[in-house]
C-alpha cells in the first residue's frame, strides 16, 4: 500500500510538472487574455435569422466609438483630439467629412429623391419656392442643374437629426452649448487589452493637456476596458486579502511554519493545475474568472485543514479514519461547482471549470503529499481547540432547539410570503454608474436607437424589399409622433424603392414642364435653360443600396442592410428596422407589424431577461434535485444520522433566503449560484460533524474551513462586478449560517444522558 501511494505521489508532482511547464508556455506565446464582460452573458438560441441579425449587429456596433467634446476653441480642441487619438494607433479611421460631402455624393440622383412638402405641393408651391431660393441672400441656386432645390430638401429630410455642422465640424447641442463630434472605427478588437490601453492613455493624455474641456465617451471599448481594469483590481485586492486573512488566521491557531507551508500547498498545486488546463480547454482566460478563481484560496485549504487539526490534536488516531469525510467532502464542493456547467453562460462554465480542477488539484495533494508532512503540534493549537470545543450544546437542550424550530417556521413562512425574483439586467454590466451614464447621454444627444430592439424584414429581391419598408414608415412614425417610439431607422428612409424613385422623376418632371416655364419668365432666365434641364433628367440614375452605402454619409446605414441571407432554406434579402425605447403601446403594435412572414421582431433585452429567468428557474430546480439526491446518498451510509449532515447547508439555504426575503432583495442567478456554493461547503461541515461528532479537531478545522470561506467568497460581497457582488453576499450569509448550525449537528440527543457518546461516527 505505502508503495502504491509513493507512486501516486510521483505521477502527481510530474502532471503538476506538466501543468507548470504548459502554463510557461502559454505566457511565452502570449496566450489571450478574455476581458469581455459579455461573457456572463446567456447563449440564447434564436431562429437562424434572428442569430444572423444578433452576430451583424455585434459587428456593427462593437468596434465603433464616438466622442464629444466641448470647451474653448473648439476646433483646436477636435484637432488635438484627433491627433492623439492617431498617434496612439487605437483608432484606424475616423468619420471624416459625411456632412460636408453628402450634397456631392447624391448630387446625380436628386431627380428621383423627392422630399416632402415637395412631393405633394402644388406648381405653384415649386415656383415660388425655386424664386425665393433665386434670390435668397446666402443660398447657392443652381438654375440649371437644380433649379427648386431637390437636393437641399432631400438633404433636410435626411439629416433631420441633431448633428448640424458648427464652425465646419458636427455637433450637437444642448442646454450649455456645442458639443463636438469625433467618431471613428477601432483599429483592433475592443477587447484588445494593448489597444485599451492605448486608447485611455490618449484620452487621459488629453484630459491632462485641456483640463477645462469637457469629454464624453460612448463605445464598448470603454466598457470594455473598465471591464478589465476592475477585474485587475479586485484579482489583487480580493486575492490577496483573501490570502492575507487566511494566513494571519492560520498563523494564529498554529504558529508552526511547516503546517502553514503544509496548509498553502494544496491552494498553490490547485491554482497550478486548474490555470494552464482552464486555459487549454477554453482557448482563452477570463479575468472574472481569476477573480472568482481568487476565492478558491479559501475553499482549497479544506482538505488540509482536516487532515491537519487530526494530526495534531489526535496524533494517535489513523489518517484512514478521515479519508472517507474528505472524499465525500470533495464529491458534494464539485457537484457544487459543476453545476454551473450545465447553465449556457461561458463565464461561469469557465469559472466552474477552474474551480472544479483546482478543487481537485487541491485534495490530491492533500490526498498524496501531506500525510509525509510531520509537523510539530503548538501548545496554542490545542488550547484554541479546547476553548472552542465548549461551543456544544447540553444534552437535549429543548429551549435551543424549541427556538431553532421556532425560527426555522418563521424562516419558511417569510419565503412563502416575500421571497421575490429579479431579471434586471444590470446584474451582468459590471461598469460604473458614470459610464453607464455616460454613454446614455451620449446616446440621447444623438438620438440614436441602441439597437436592442429591431425589426427584421426579409424579401425575394431588393426592389421588394425597399418596398416593404417603406410599408412600415407609415405605423412607426405614427408612433413616433405620438411620443410611444423615441426613433428608428431603416434603409428605405435613404434610399426609396425603384417605384418611389421613378414616380419622384415622374412629379419632377410634371414640375418641369409646369412650375419651371413661370420660374424663368419671372426671373427674366433665358428661355432655352427649359429645354437644357429636361435633358437633365433623361440621365437621372436609380439610386441602389450598394451605391448608398459606399457613400460617407451612408455609411452608418451598413448596419442596418443584411444582404442575401438563408431564409427557410432560401436565399433572401434582409434588412433591419433599428428601433429606440418603445413603451407598452408601441409594444403591442410592433407585435401586429410581425403578423406577415417577413416581418420579424426582437427586443433583446427582453429575450436576455426572459432567459435569465429560465436559467434561475432550472438552477433552482437543480438545486432541490441536488439535495434530494445527495439525501438519498447520506441517508444510505448514515441512515438516522442524516439529518446531521443536511441540517448545515439546508439550514445555511432557508436562512440566507428567508434574510433576503426579509430585506427585499431580489433573487436573481447569482444569488443561486452563490446557494450552490453554500451547499457544497456546508456539506462538508455537515459530513465531518455526522463522521467525527465528539472531535474537537473536526470542529476546529470546520470552523476554520468557514472563517477561510467566509474570507474568501465573503470578500466578493465588496466586488464591483454586480453577478460576483450578490455570489459573495449570498456566500457571506449562507456560510455564517452554516457555522452557527453546525453545533446542533454535533449536539447529543440521545434521551438518555448516561448512555455513551456517539465517538467518531460509530
Amino acid at each position: 500500500m505505502k508503495r502504491a501511494e509513493r507512486l501516486g505521489a510521483w505521477c502527481w508532482a510530474l502532471l503538476l510538472l506538466g501543468a507548470a511547464l504548459l502554463l510557461v508556455s502559454q505566457l511565452r506565446q502570449a496566450a489571450p487574455l478574455d476581458t469581455r464582460i459579455t461573457a456572463l452573458l446567456p447563449e440564447v438560441r434564436e431562429t437562424p435569422l434572428i442569430e444572423q441579425a444578433e452576430r451583424h449587429l455585434t459587428q456593427a456596433f462593437e468596434d465603433r466609438l464616438v466622442l464629444l467634446v466641448r470647451g474653448e476653441d473648439p476646433a483646436r480642441l477636435v484637432a488635438d483630439l484627433r491627433d492623439r487619438l492617431r498617434d496612439s494607433n487605437a483608432v484606424a479611421e475616423f468619420d471624416d467629412g459625411a456632412i460636408e460631402r453628402a450634397d456631392r455624393a447624391l448630387a446625380d440622383y436628386r431627380y428621383r429623391l423627392l422630399a416632402e412638402p415637395l412631393a405633394s405641393a402644388g406648381d405653384e408651391a415649386w415656383t415660388q419656392r425655386a424664386l425665393s431660393r433665386l434670390f435668397a441672400p446666402g443660398v447657392s441656386a443652381d438654375p440649371l442643374g437644380d433649379p427648386f432645390g431637390l437636393l437641399d430638401a432631400w438633404l433636410s429630410r435626411l439629416l433631420d437629426g441633431p448633428i448640424r455642422p458648427v464652425e465646419g465640424l458636427p455637433a450637437v447641442d444642448d442646454e450649455g452649448g456645442h458639443w463636438f463630434l469625433v467618431g471613428g472605427r477601432l483599429a483592433a478588437s475592443p477587447y484588445d487589452m494593448t489597444l485599451q490601453r492605448q486608447l485611455v492613455g490618449a484620452l487621459d493624455d488629453f484630459r491632462t493637456a485641456h483640463p477645462d474641456a469637457e469629454l464624453l465617451r460612448a463605445g464598448l471599448v470603454f466598457h470594455a476596458a473598465s471591464g478589465a481594469s476592475q477585474a485587475k483590481r479586485e484579482i489583487s485586492t480580493i486575492g490577496l486579502g483573501a490570502l492575507l486573512g487566511i494566513l494571519l488566521l492560520l498563523w494564529c491557531v498554529f504558529r508552526r511554519g511547516v503546517t502553514l507551508f503544509s496548509l498553502l500547498l494544496p491552494v498553490a498545486c490547485g491554482v497550478l493545475f486548474a490555470l494552464p488546463l482552464t486555459w487549454a480547454l477554453f482557448g482563452t482566460l477570463n479575468l472574472l474568472t481569476l477573480a472568482f478563481g481568487a476565492s478558491l484560496i479559501g475553499v482549497a485549504v479544506d482538505y488540509a485543514l482536516h487532515l491537519q487539526c487530526a494530526r495534531q490534536l489526535s496524533p494517535d488516531r489513523p489518517l484512514s479514519r478521515i479519508w472517507p469525510g474528505l472524499w465525500l467532502g470533495l464529491v458534494s464542493s464539485l457537484a457544487a461547482y459543476l453545476a454551473q456547467l450545465a447553465t449556457p453562460l461561458p463565464g461561469l462554465r469557465q469559472m466552474a471549470t477552474f474551480a472544479a480542477l483546482g478543487l481537485l488539484g487541491a485534495w490530491l495533494t492533500v490526498r498524496l503529499w501531506l500525510p509525509h508532512f510531520a509537523a510539530r503540534p503548538h501548545p496554542v493549537t490545542a488550547s484554541l481547540a479546547e476553548r472552542l470545543d465548549r461551543l456544544r450544546l447540553p444534552s437535549r437542550a429543548p429551549l435551543s432547539w424549541g427556538l431553532l424550530t421556532l425560527l426555522g417556521v418563521a424562516a419558511v413562512a417569510v419565503i412563502a410570503m416575500r421571497l421575490t425574483t429579479s431579471n434586471d439586467l444590470r446584474q451582468l454590466n459590471p461598469s460604473p454608474a458614470s459610464l453607464i451614464a455616460e454613454q446614455q447621454r451620449v446616446q440621447a444627444l444623438l438620438q440614436r436607437p441602441t439597437g436592442s430592439r429591431y425589426l427584421v424584414v426579409t424579401a425575394d429581391h431588393e426592389d421588394e424589399l425597399l418596398e416593404r419598408l417603406e410599408a412600415l414608415e407609415a405605423p412607426l412614425a405614427e408612433l413616433h409622433e405620438n411620443g410611444h417610439l423615441t426613433g428608428y431607422r431603416h434603409l428605405a428612409r435613404a434610399v426609396p424603392s425603384p417605384a418611389t424613385q421613378q414616380a419622384n422623376l415622374a412629379r419632377v418632371r410634371q414640375a418641369y414642364a409646369h412650375a419651371l416655364p413661370p420660374l424663368i419668365e419671372r426671373a427674366g432666365l433665358p428661355m432655352h435653360l427649359q429645354d437644357a434641364a429636361v435633358e437633365l433628367l433623361d440621365a437621372a440614375p436609380l439610386l441602389a443600396i450598394d451605391e448608398w452605402l459606399k457613400m460617407p454619409l451612408g455609411r452608418a446605414d451598413s448596419m442596418l442592410w443584411l444582404g442575401r441571407v438563408a431564409v427557410d432554406g432560401d436565399l433572401r434579402s434582409a434588412s433591419l428596422v433599428v428601433l429606440g425605447d418603445a413603451d407598452a403601446v408601441a409594444q403591442r403594435q410592433l407585435a401586429r407589424l410581425t403578423s406577415v412572414p417577413h416581418v420579424h421582431y426582437h427586443d433583446r433585452l427582453a429575450a436576455l431577461s426572459t432567459h435569465l429567468a429560465d436559467l434561475r428557474d432550472t438552477i433552482a430546480l437543480w438545486l432541490i434535485a441536488a439535495v434530494a439526491g445527495l439525501t438519498l446518498l447520506f441517508g444510505w451510509r448514515y441512515r438516522s444520522r442524516t439529518w446531521r449532515v443536511l441540517l448545515p447547508p439546508l439550514g445555511a439555504v432557508v436562512a440566507t433566503l428567508a434574510l433576503f426575503a426579509v430585506l427585499g432583495v431580489g433573487l436573481t442567478l447569482f444569488h443561486l449560484l452563490g446557494l450552490l456554493l453554500v451547499l457544497g461547503i456546508g456539506l462538508d461541515a455537515g459530513i465531518f460533524s455526522t463522521e467525527h461528532p465528539e472531535s474537537p479537531a473536526a470542529w476546529l478545522a470546520i470552523s476554520l474551513s468557514c472563517a477561510s470561506s467566509l474570507l474568501a467568497f465573503g470578500l466578493l460581497a465588496f466586488s464591483a462586478t454586480p453577478a460576483l457582488h450578490y455570489l459573495g453576499m449570498t456566500c457571506l450569509v449562507g456560510l455564517a449560517a452554516t457555522w452557527a448550525l453546525v453545533p446542533f449537528a454535533r449536539a447529543d440527543t440521545r434521551d438518555n444522558p448516561s448512555t455513551p457518546a456517539i465517538r467518531d461516527g460509530r
